[in-house]
């Protein structure tokens, strides 16, 4: 298979990787191990070093496995951008289980049916959306909820004038005191922090990681399979492609959800996987951006095109250090190009426009971070990463140059397939390759461009 797009790779990016032959959680451990007193976490003025986050992942996995959580069982997790989500994510992962992601905005029934779906007995979720959610839980098959709040990792005064507010609002959560009810804090407390319980647990790079909940091309949600094999390659890949990071030293800004798969591989795996520290932000308020980035200056900043436009057209965005950011990424819908062209002009950094889905842990295609770059282009395949454009009335022949058909995708990083759904996973899978539902076209350089959705007949 010709790939034109090889010779615009920038220099400090290899054609091929060497993939570490390791569980997703070692990246957890190997950044505890080596930076024990580097920030990991910062939440809202809490500050959570990378050998507190593994301490408590361990405690929390030995807490789970004390109510009966066993090798293979799914945890739901129903969380903001938190260090709660780290901690439970990996934890589960430590204790053998498989972390589920839930959206907490996502509709009651939506919710229920996913719940149901993934089949999940325990699940940790945030207290302010519990008086929304807590209604449906007896149509599910939960049978053991951690709940935590924001105020769980808050510094003093901070966490007495947080519980303050949150009864000044009506916000304040009462939970009755059951035995299958559990708060977070006693919760990780009844758990060692060494993993003399858990550690002998099996486990292969092949099984699954995550489950993760998307429309993918067609139809309610579903759960796609997402192996710690693919979610590694991912990182790796990632890595390579951005080159000028340095472990330890780096500071990332994550407000991409991440019970999405971007603001999971990117604010959330591969900040650890840096060691670097990671602002935890639940949600994009401008103003709450802005000041992080003037008293932090963060170097990485994973974003959607709704955030580069409203940041874009800031007159403040000068004032505010944004210059800080090394490399600002944009996944999603394509910028327009005079947005584009606004906030580099302001900011004085490029934008790298890039491509992912979730059935792909999710990156496939970005921009050169140096090199070449194509306005309204997703990019060029990433490393040991394929991609052809095919005909979409036969399924397999491949387009021409220029012409518009459906974009597959092959790569480590593309998922195991649907939990549950054989034949929507051999739909979407063929002898390796991702059909993502998206119609595009591939220039004579080797770029990619979207140009829409592939209809369903």
């Amino acid at each position: 298979m010709e790939k034109p797009w090889l010779k615009f790779y920038d220099p400090h990016v290899p054609k091929n990787l060497k993939y570490p032959d390791i569980l997703l959680q070692q990246i957890l451990d190997d950044a505890a191990d080596h930076f024990p007193e580097k920030t990991g976490a910062f939440f809202f003025g809490g500050r959570i070093k990378y050998r507190e986050l593994r301490a408590h992942a361990n405690q929390f996995a030995n807490a789970l496995r004390g109510i009966g959580f066993r090798q293979g069982d799914r945890l739901g997790i129903l969380l903001a951008n938190m260090p709660q989500t780290i901690v439970c994510a990996f934890g589960a992962l430590k204790a053998g289980g498989v972390p589920v992601f839930f959206n907490p905005l996502d509709q009651e029934e939506e919710l229920q049916r996913q719940l149901n779906d993934a089949e999940v007995e325990i699940l940790v979720a945030l207290d302010l959306v519990l008086r929304r959610v807590d209604p449906i839980f007896s149509k599910t098959k939960l049978k053991q909820f951690v709940i935590t709040g924001v105020k769980d990792y808050l510094p003093f005064p901070r966490d007495f004038f947080f519980n303050l507010a949150a009864k000044g609002r009506g916000i304040q959560v009462k939970l009755a005191r059951k035995p299958n009810i559990h708060l977070f804090k006693e919760f990780l407390w009844r758990g060692q922090s060494d993993l003399s319980t858990t550690d002998k647990i099996p486990g292969s790079p092949e099984e699954v990681a995550f489950i993760l909940y998307t429309s993918g091309t067609s139809g309610p949600p579903k759960g796609v399979l997402l192996t710690h094999q693919n979610l590694v390659a991912n990182i790796m890949q990632a890595s390579a492609w951005i080159g000028e990071l340095e472990k330890g030293k780096e500071i990332f800004l994550s407000v991409p959800p991440f019970h999405q798969a971007y603001g999971m591989t990117m604010g959330m795996n591969l900040p650890i996987f840096f060691a670097a520290m990671s602002i935890h932000l639940p949600q994009f308020e401008i103003i709450q951006v802005l000041s992080m980035f003037k008293k932090h200056r963060p170097s990485f900043f994973p974003a959607q095109p709704t955030m580069i436009e409203r940041l874009s057209t800031n007159p403040d965005i000068a004032e505010h250090k944004v210059s800080s950011v090394k490399i600002c990424w944009s996944i999603g819908e394509p910028l327009p190009e005079e947005v584009l062209q606004s906030f580099e002009r302001k900011v004085g950094r490029k934008i790298n426009e890039a491509y992912g889905l979730t059935e792909a842990s999710p990156l496939t295609h970005a921009n050169p971070i140096l090199g070449k770059r194509k306005i309204g282009s997703i990019g060029i395949p990433l490393p040991d990463t394929d991609a052809k454009i095919i005909d979409v009335a036969d399924g397999a022949r491949e387009m021409p140059m220029g012409e518009v058909g459906e974009l597959i995708v092959k790569g480590p990083q593309v998922m195991k397939g649907y939990w549950n759904r054989p034949q929507e996973s051999s739909r979407a899978l063929s002898q390796g390759w991702l059909h993502t539902g998206d119609m595009a076209r591939m220039d004579e350089d080797g770029y990619f461009y979207i140009t829409g959705k592939l209809k369903k007949k």
